[in-house]
């Protein structure tokens, strides 16, 4: 008698549970108005409306799916969801989130509505910037709350700045293998990463298919030398170098005499410490040293110009004595002219 009670309760069961039942609106709580099941108008059907003032919460035998509480937050993974959208991954503490955060205000130039991924403690976040309206002044990256990067609606990039003013602009270090300019006058900042301490500035080639390393600037990080294929013009250049020519005034300095340098010239062709010109094409020339032998020169010519000021002035005296001996000489000689002529 059981068994038949029970294939009839399961026949029973069955057939209730394999047919539609039509329904416009089921409720629980006694509450039609805020815990029902109903339907919304979609054309051509019908949509399944689900109105329950505590939440809805869909389960599997591996736990929470989804979760929708009465804040209006979504959770996937996670009955306690933390944003209008909230996915934890269940085996451990990280997440995404659609966040805001704030549910009241909106501040401006700030970060107001974003993408976040949380990783235990940290969390980082990507979102947009509201201006003053209803516009939107900028693309924001942040790290537990600081904003790192912002990208601004005419393309401008900033990295640890919130008001980038160039194409990339960036407050604080940056490092790069290569630095290429754009457009037609195209030119590279390059390092070799061969061993060399060296950075190169080199424009295109004529047929714009390689770098012109021949035309370019080399500073060499060693010594701090620089290299610079072809001329170069400035309004100014100093040259720092010790020691100057000033020892030429020292009273022990052997002043060449000038029957020696004359000597020299006709034998050499060129002024005694000073490179020829054959060395000067072979060699180059070191501009620093050269100024110095130059102004050592300059000032063995200044000590020949006072020393030959002083034998002017000597020969001047010399001929004041002279022309005044002269006068007197003169003078005598009329004198004796005179005696002689009465006497006759």
């Amino acid at each position: 008698m059981k068994k038949t009670l029970s294939v009839l309760g399961l026949a029973i069961c069955g057939l209730l549970f394999s047919q539609d039942i039509p329904f416009s609106k089921l409720y629980g709580y006694g509450d039609p108005v805020n815990y029902y099941l109903g339907s919304y108008p979609v054309t051509g059907s019908a949509g399944l409306d689900i109105n329950w003032y505590g939440g809805v919460r869909l389960r599997t035998s591996k736990g929470v799916g989804f979760q929708l509480l009465e804040n209006g937050n979504v959770g996937v993974g996670t009955s306690t969801p933390l944003a209008k959208f909230d996915v934890n991954f269940g085996n451990e503490d990280k997440a995404i989130r659609f966040f805001q955060p704030s549910t009241t205000l909106n501040p401006i130039n700030t970060l107001v509505s974003s993408l976040m991924f949380t990783w235990y403690d940290n969390h980082a976040d990507i979102g947009i910037i509201r201006g003053g309206g209803y516009n939107i002044v900028g693309l924001g990256i942040r790290f537990n709350g600081g904003e790192k990067v912002r990208f601004t609606p005419n393309g401008d990039v900033g990295i640890g700045t919130d008001a980038p003013a160039y194409k990339l602009d960036v407050v604080g270090n940056a490092q790069f293998q290569d630095i290429i300019s754009g457009g037609s006058n195209s030119w590279i900042f390059h390092t070799p990463d061969d061993g060399r301490k060296s950075i190169h500035l080199s424009p295109k080639n004529a047929a714009n298919t390689d770098w012109d390393w021949g035309k370019g600037l080399i500073i060499n990080g060693e010594n701090g030398n620089a290299l610079i294929h072809g001329k170069f013009e400035a309004k100014e250049v100093k040259v720092t170098q010790t020691p100057t020519a000033d020892f030429v005034f020292e009273n022990e300095y052997d002043l060449p005499k000038l029957e020696d340098v004359e000597k020299f010239i006709k034998e050499k062709k060129h002024l005694p410490e000073i490179a020829s010109a054959k060395v000067m094409d072979k060699d180059g020339v070191n501009i620093g040293e050269f100024q110095i032998k130059l102004l050592q020169k300059i000032e063995e010519l200044t000590l020949y110009s006072i020393e030959q000021n002083k034998q002017i002035k000597s020969l001047q005296e010399e001929n004041k004595t002279l022309k005044s001996q002269s006068g007197k000489i003169d003078r005598l000689e009329k004198k004796l002219e005179q005696i002689l002529a009465e006497k006759k």
